[in-house]
């Protein structure tokens, strides 16, 4: 075995050598496919990372739960049925499932804006909002912390977009926004990164205050919206329930509340990107096989060139097995070094592109690159069999006499 591959290698590189431009041709189709399937995988995973980040950027992990109407005969919208603090509080407890829990409540104002008058969103956050969202971005200044909501402090985050409008580049100290009766100071600005896909209250005329000092315009110490960051990803559905069960639990019987998450998403994000890699690497697939096609056409020159001498082979004991043998070693030399070559070119370019573009995470997926060159060197093999059969089946006799 080792010798005839030695033969079958020493083979392949003469017909290197004697034809270049032929092998390299019959070998394009094998690099291309090799490569392509290692770079859509990457750009698949790369791709999908991206989206993943934008998701978290909302809050992968998140989940979100409103009250929504209470549903019984003779009743209406009623005090005792909207979320309140103790709703909140009562999510913290379960520290099993959830690792931070923030309430926010939204009241409408109005806000002056080059001499014309917006309707501002005024929304009360809880100090650990930033940290619970995370989809609040600071652009200057600081967010509303644990003494602003303590002291009840008259202080607001600006949205950027306002803030530019009102006070353009300046800087956040000593400016002020009045709204609800009431002058605010502001301590700084702010951005959501992250398209919030409708899922989030923040417009152009946003400001963030502490929830203490919205109580004071409602009766209650009510909460629009309770956010709940599960622990555990696989663990969202599960989480989704036992909130549903806890708030109806502490309100009254016909009570609704909606209690939503990111699950969806993610998953649908995961099955499409999973799918258009997929599709991509079988069109990938396609050049393999034609570098395969390419490597039969080679091998069956080969064989047609070389008659004479397998007559001469097997005319001194050569076995049938011996030449299918000896033929299918050099289909997979030459799959081996057209994958080989696909795998250095398919590395080699995510590489390059993340050392010239730093700043996007580009990733390469150890997995899909033997898979990729196994592949490569199996789709040799099998186009290989043809040529190799047609050496092996050879009447030596008549082989001899061919010239």
């Amino acid at each position: 075995m080792a010798l005839l591959s030695g033969e079958a290698l020493e083979t392949a590189l003469r017909r290197f050598r004697t034809h270049p431009v032929q092998t390299a041709l019959t070998l394009t189709g094998l690099v291309v496919g090799t490569a392509a399937i290692i770079l859509i995988v990457a750009l698949g995973i790369t791709g999908r990372a991206f989206v993943m980040r934008q998701i978290e950027g909302v809050g992968s992990n998140l989940l979100w739960a409103n009250y929504r109407g209470t549903v019984a005969a003779g009743s209406a919208r009623a005090l005792d049925d909207v979320l309140t603090e103790a709703d909140v509080n009562a999510v913290v407890a379960r520290k099993d499932l959830f690792s931070g829990v923030t309430g926010v409540l939204v009241l409408r104002g109005s806000v002056t804006v080059q001499s014309q008058v917006k309707t501002l969103t005024v929304i009360g956050v809880m100090a650990n909002y930033g940290a619970v969202r995370k989809n609040t971005r600071i652009l200057k200044g600081r967010l509303i912390d644990e003494d602003d909501v303590q002291s009840r402090g008259r202080v607001c985050v600006v949205n950027r977009d306002l803030y530019r409008r009102q006070f353009g580049d300046e800087p956040p100290d000593g400016k002020t926004i009045r709204t609800l009766g009431a002058t605010f100071q502001v301590i700084g600005v702010f951005e959501e990164p992250v398209d919030t896909l409708g899922r989030g209250d923040v417009v152009p005329e946003t400001i963030l205050v502490p929830i203490t000092v919205v109580w004071s315009f409602t009766p209650l110490r009510e909460v629009k919206t309770i956010f709940a960051e599960v622990r555990d990803f696989t663990a969202l559905p599960s989480a989704v329930a036992a909130v549903e069960a806890l708030l109806k639990e502490r309100h009254r019987t016909g009570a609704v509340y909606e209690v939503e998450s990111m699950t969806t998403v993610v998953n649908l994000a995961r099955t499409i990107s999973v799918g258009l890699i997929a599709v991509f690497v079988l069109a990938a697939a396609v050049s393999v096989v034609v570098g395969g096609v390419g490597i039969m056409n080679i091998l069956l020159a080969s064989v047609e060139q070389r008659t004479r001498e397998i007559g001469v082979r097997m005319s001194v004991g050569a076995r049938r097995r011996d030449i299918l043998r000896q033929f299918l070693t050099e289909a997979l030399i030459l799959g081996a070094v057209g994958s080989l070559l696909g795998v250095l070119v398919g590395v080699a370019l995510p590489l390059l592109a993340g050392l010239l573009v730093p700043e996007v995470d580009v990733r390469i997926s150890g997995l899909s690159v033997a898979l990729a060159f196994i592949f490569s060197c199996a789709v040799a093999v099998l186009f290989g069999v043809v040529p190799a059969s047609r050496a092996a089946n050879m009447n030596p006799t008549e082989a001899l006499r061919y010239e």
